[in-house]
């Protein structure tokens, strides 16, 4: 409990006798380190009492606002600071008896100054201008007397010895003073002494109780509480007790003053409102306002200079208006300590925290978000955001400074590919980062849950991805170490880690394999090594593994025939790849000619196809399969029921024909029942199966559909928005390409969110992924 005394009463609740004798409290001395490192300049910071939580120490600034609780024992008040603002001594019971403690100005490193022995009290700590000595009260020795100790509470001087009390020592701004009261005349008074005891002359002489000094700034007046009206009041006096006036009347307690740094204001405690709150009032009484106001009582206010490194936070390097999600922030973020004049504080050693703060999509600020300033400067140099989105900003905070936030930015996606599946699809940016979105509900997506997402999500794990491929309900990638990974749908062990068990995180695939790049299919999936040998694993009822069985495996199985590849692809349950000759083999299920051998035999081991034998290119989809030569040309077969062979007409074709139009193509992709690709010049055609837009030419009907009732186009129609793509990927039932800038569009079905537009709306035209 906080204590006073009232007229003609002892201000402590109980003034317990004691025969303790005067002695030496001889300790080795803590040092304190202050809680900023380097103290340029100083802020005008209010500590008091609250019983809010407990009673416990608490500092605002002036105005009431940052209102911090210091300590948490539950037994702390009558906070003290020192002239330099750096440490604040304080009376606690935490030990089970009052005695006077010390401690940073942030609460940290508390240590105890004096041991009064119960029932003792040692109370009202006061310090020395110099900050050596803290005068304080104590009754060790019966009554209550004035002492001293040195600040590292060795050296107990007893300064008083008065039978009937003396207390609340206020120390003179010169340091050659001490004022205190005292009841010796038969009611409290204020007296004034030397700094050693003597010289005790008495400054008040009233028919009520005056006490609780305080010194003004510049050491010429004195405020006080006098209860000399019948009612407990602030006045203040001159430091010859001459001028002695009323400040404050109120039909309320007003009490315990103290002058603010610069003598201007005062502030008090006061029940005016019911209980007790810190209030506010100019040096001559005018203009009181609260500072506190709870339900608990907030009292025993003290006003200092806080010794700070600084007094505000800014932004020396901001986060670039756009920036690549998943890739480390460059220029690095700064953030600078600066003083209230704007300057850079030269040695501030601050600890200074980054933070999103706008930041509508959930979105993590990875890398070393917590650093401390050197030389007043934080450099945040592994930042980034780990998905994309708009409207981003950043906060930066540290303790005692006004923070700071950035300007908004964008964080973006640059995708170096994409990879479309049936429901889902995977990116992989040119830093290595993957990101998938769509239907999640085999864990996919790859980030840990089973949410359907319709933007980019982050693969989990933080892996660094040179290829990463989607296939029905899972997705695969290699890192760029060689190392595979899968995850999402384990049903027959596309996952190649050894088990059926789903999988929400990327796992390894075993075997130790370095692999250089890795297809997808439905229920298989195959990889190359970076010698050039070819693997597969999962479903294996066509043979589309290419080991020679139609037995499923859980681990990749090496493909036969001792061919060194250039690329695989997997399609529905067939196989194709380019050897590095340039000569095109496919094995696996062949009912509608996918395997270009002329036949519709399964074969489940690899053969050649009969065409040319200069492919730079593979794609095999749900059941037929295409190819671009080094020349450009792209070459079919298989199943063309919906026109996706684009030779012009719907007939199935057990060898490669060339697709209509003579356009010379970069590169292409085989999805389910349609095909579409890029030409040299960047431009992208489609063709095939336009149920869901997957064509992506928009409201025309395009050359050649098959018919109103059957939207396909037999040969390549050119998807609508004039973009230039550097490639493309066919799903099922969408299609997505990149831009030679990085930007990744999608168009077709998106019932899943597999567009990644942030909607389930399917589109006919090219939509870009939400960043």
């Amino acid at each position: 409990m906080f204590r006073w005394k009232t007229a003609g009463s002892v201000c402590i609740a109980a003034a317990l006798a004691a025969n303790c004798a005067d002695h030496d409290l001889t300790r080795p001395y803590v040092a304190l380190r202050p809680s900023a490192q380097v103290a340029v300049h100083s802020v005008s910071r209010i500590a008091f009492t609250s019983t809010r939580d407990g009673t416990a120490i608490y500092v605002m600034a002036p105005d009431g606002s940052g209102q911090t609780r210091l300590t948490t024992s539950g037994a702390d008040y009558g906070p003290s600071w020192s002239p330099d603002g750096r440490r604040i001594a304080f009376t606690s019971r935490r030990d089970g008896n009052e005695r006077l403690y010390m401690m940073a100005a942030d609460g940290s490193a508390p240590t105890r100054l004096t041991d009064a022995i119960y029932p003792a009290q040692d109370v009202y700590p006061s310090w020395s201008p110099d900050g050596m000595r803290i005068a304080f009260a104590s009754n060790r020795a019966g009554s209550f007397d004035i002492y001293v100790i040195n600040a590292d509470g060795s050296a107990l001087t007893r300064l008083t010895n008065d039978p009937s009390s003396a207390s609340y020592p206020s120390w003179s701004p010169d340091g050659a003073h001490i004022a205190f009261a005292s009841m010796r005349d038969g009611n409290e008074e204020i007296y004034v002494m030397n700094a050693d005891g003597s010289g005790q002359a008495r400054r008040t002489n009233s028919p009520g109780g005056d006490y609780l000094p305080a010194w003004s700034p510049d050491g010429g007046r004195i405020a006080f509480t006098s209860s000399r009206d019948g009612n407990s009041e602030i006045y203040v006096m001159n430091a010859d007790g001459s001028a002695q006036t009323r400040l404050t009347n109120t039909p309320a307690a007003d009490v315990i003053p103290t002058w603010s740094p610069d003598g201007r204001q005062i502030a008090f405690q006061s029940r005016r409102d019911g209980n007790y709150e810190i209030y506010v009032m100019s040096a001559d009484g005018s203009a009181p306002y609260r500072l506190t106001n709870n339900p608990a009582d907030d009292y025993y206010p003290a006003w200092a200079l806080v010794a700070v490194s600084g007094s505000a936070l800014v932004f020396g390097a901001q986060p670039p208006e756009q920036v690549e999600a998943g890739v480390i922030i460059s220029p690095p973020v700064q953030v600078v300590v600066q003083d209230s004049a704007g300057g850079t504080i030269p040695g501030a050693s601050d600890t200074v925290t980054i933070a999103l703060s706008a930041n509508a999509n959930g979105a993590t600020l990875l890398g070393t978000t917590t650093v401390t300033a050197v030389n007043g400067i934080a450099t945040f140099s592994e930042l980034r955001v780990d998905r994309p989105g708009s409207g981003f900003t950043m906060v930066a905070t540290a303790p005692g400074l006004a923070e700071a936030r950035s300007p908004p930015f964008a964080a973006r996606v640059m995708f170096a590919a994409v990879s479309v599946g049936v429901f889902h699809s995977c990116g992989v940016t040119s830093s290595g980062a993957a990101f998938c979105w769509g239907s999640n509900s085999s864990g996919q997506l790859g980030d840990g849950t089973l949410s359907q997402h319709p933007t980019p999500v982050p693969v989990s794990g933080g892996l660094s991805f040179a290829t990463v491929g989607a296939g029905l309900d899972y997705s695969c990638g290699v890192t760029t170490g060689g190392p595979a990974y899968c995850w999402g749908d384990n049903l027959f062990g596309k996952l190649g880690d050894g088990t059926t068990t789903a999988r929400a995180v990327p796992v390894p695939v075993v075997g130790g394999l370095s692999l250089a790049r890795v297809t997808v299919g439905l229920y298989h999936t195959c990889g190359v090594t970076t010698s050039g040998a070819a693997y597969c694993w999962g479903l294996n009822g066509s043979g589309q593994l290419g080991d020679g069985t139609t037995t499923a495996s859980t681990r990749p199985v090496a493909v036969l025939g001792a061919l060194s590849f250039a690329a695989l692809s997997a399609g529905n349950a067939h196989t194709c790849g380019v050897t590095t000759l340039g000569a095109i083999t496919c094995w696996g299920f062949n009912g509608y000619g996918q395997l270009g051998d002329g036949s519709f035999l399964a074969r489940p081991v690899p053969g050649p196809i009969l065409g040319p034998d200069d492919f730079a290119t593979v794609s095999a989809g749900g059941y037929h399969t295409c190819g671009v030569t080094t020349g450009g040309t792209a070459y079919c077969w298989g199943y063309n029921s919906d026109g996706e062979l684009g030779d012009g007409t719907t007939s199935h074709r057990a060898i490669p024909l060339p697709v209509a139009g003579g356009l010379g193509f970069a590169g292409l992709a085989s999805g389910g029942q349609h095909t579409c690709s890029v030409t040299t010049q960047g431009a992208a055609y489609c063709w095939g199966w336009n149920g869901w837009g997957q064509l992506g030419v928009g409201g025309s009907t395009g050359p050649e559909f098959c018919s109103s009732s059957a939207p396909c186009s037999k040969v390549p129609a050119a998807v609508v928005g004039g973009l230039a793509f550097r490639a493309v990927d066919a799903g099922f039932s969408h299609t997505c390409g990149v831009t030679p800038t990085g930007a990744a569009y999608c168009w077709g079905y998106n019932q899943n969110g597999q567009l990644g537009n942030g909607t389930t709306g399917s589109s006919s035209a090219p939509v870009q992924i939400v960043q």
